[in-house]
């Protein structure tokens, strides 16, 4: 399944590369990212594999979110990032009264993060986040995916360059970057590799500690090791967060793994696909637990047999949150479970696609399975 020279394609990229900038770095830790948590929006043709480019334009902002906040160089004209992209990141800061003299590139981070994921941006916030997101498409089409590897888009073929013509909208969210900025090409045999050997390649030796040290290149070393790893990392994002789920579920109701019977909302919140494996609090992921079965599970992956014997208990949560929090709930399945061909929600296919995600997690990523 893994060939041997698209792997050393992506080698050459990160270790022999002509590095100018963090930029390829960057985009090859969201193709990751995108490969191994999206593949039920990623339509493989022939060799091809086709990808959203929304997805990496919403990992490109956050992740240059600290960078821009500190004013921490990551290419070589003496700038952050380019004059027009720090222009709309400044206008955000300014609108959102983000001051770095007074707040933490942190808690500005997580007030805009927050209020992305929650969909409670505002008109205008989302109309900056819209002209940041298409100079954030304009430069990864044509900087990073042309030039990584020894040809012009050799590795990364975006089915367009410009975007101009992008709809107007008061809803800034992940469906609308999915939705209007299209898709990028790369080959099969690459796909395989991100997906399959992703967290090789993004780690402490790779990825991570070529975008570390081209930073400190471009800064002259004027920052420290943990700081820069924080904003490469996010680490400040670890905890777990189930507020959300307690509030839409009733005090009354079972476990979602055993059937046991819980009571006056004695209960644990379990993260379905653990959070420290895939990094989501969507609602979705969040489901009431006795909290012995919840410390036997821990952060071990439901089996999928696990997932098929419960999907009824399963559905009717998702049912409870989709009447309570309609919208929302919506939202985050939509582009965390639902494939772009698909229009409509149905749960039987929502959990098929649950069970694709944690056959994924325990045969190719090694996680151990849990199940009663």
């Amino acid at each position: 399944m893994i060939s041997f020279e698209s792997l050393s394609q992506i080698n050459k990229i990160i270790e022999q590369d002509k590095i100018s900038s963090t930029y390829k770095f960057a985009l090859l830790k969201n193709t990751i990212d995108v490969c191994q948590r999206y593949d039920h929006l990623i339509k493989i043709e022939g060799s091809q594999a086709n990808l959203p480019l929304g997805l990496i334009i919403e990992g490109w902002i956050f992740d240059y979110f600290p960078f821009v906040f500190n004013r921490i160089r990551q290419q070589n004209s003496g700038r952050v990032l380019n004059k027009q992209i720090e222009s709309i990141y400044a206008e955000l800061f300014e609108y959102m009264k983000l001051y770095p003299e007074k707040t933490s590139w942190q808690d500005a981070y997580a007030k805009v993060y927050m209020k992305y994921l929650s969909m409670e941006l505002d008109a205008i916030q989302s109309s900056l986040l819209i002209k940041l997101s298409k100079e954030m498409a304009k430069t990864i089409t044509q900087m990073p995916m042309k030039y990584s590897g020894e040809e012009k888009y050799e590795i990364y073929l975006p089915e367009s360059k410009t975007f101009g013509k992008i709809s107007k909208t008061e809803k800034f969210n992940r469906e609308f970057l999915i939705e209007n900025f299209g898709k990028f090409t790369i080959k099969k045999d690459h796909y395989h590799i991100f997906r399959y050997m992703g967290q090789s390649l993004y780690g402490n030796s790779t990825i991570a500690r070529r975008w570390r040290e081209t930073t400190y290149k471009l800064n002259q070393n004027n920052f420290a090791t943990d700081k820069v790893d924080a904003m490469i990392y996010k680490t400040i994002f670890s905890d777990r967060n189930t507020t959300v789920g307690r509030k839409y579920l009733p005090d009354e109701c079972q476990c979602v793994w055993s059937g046991k019977k819980l009571h006056q909302g004695k209960y644990d919140i379990d993260h379905v696909l653990p959070y420290s494996v895939w990094f989501n609090n969507d609602l979705w992921n969040l489901l009431p637990c006795d909290p012995k079965v919840n410390a036997k599970k821990s952060d071990k992956i439901p089996s999928p047999e696990l997932i098929l014997k419960q999907s009824d208990l399963i559905v009717s949560y998702w049912e409870m949150y989709e009447e309570k929090a309609k919208e929302l709930f919506e939202y985050q399945i939509k582009s965390s479970l639902m494939s772009a061909e698909d229009k409509v929600i149905n749960k039987i296919k929502l959990i098929e696609a649950l069970s694709e995600k944690s056959n994924y997690l325990i045969s190719q990523r090694g996680y151990s399975a849990f199940s009663l």
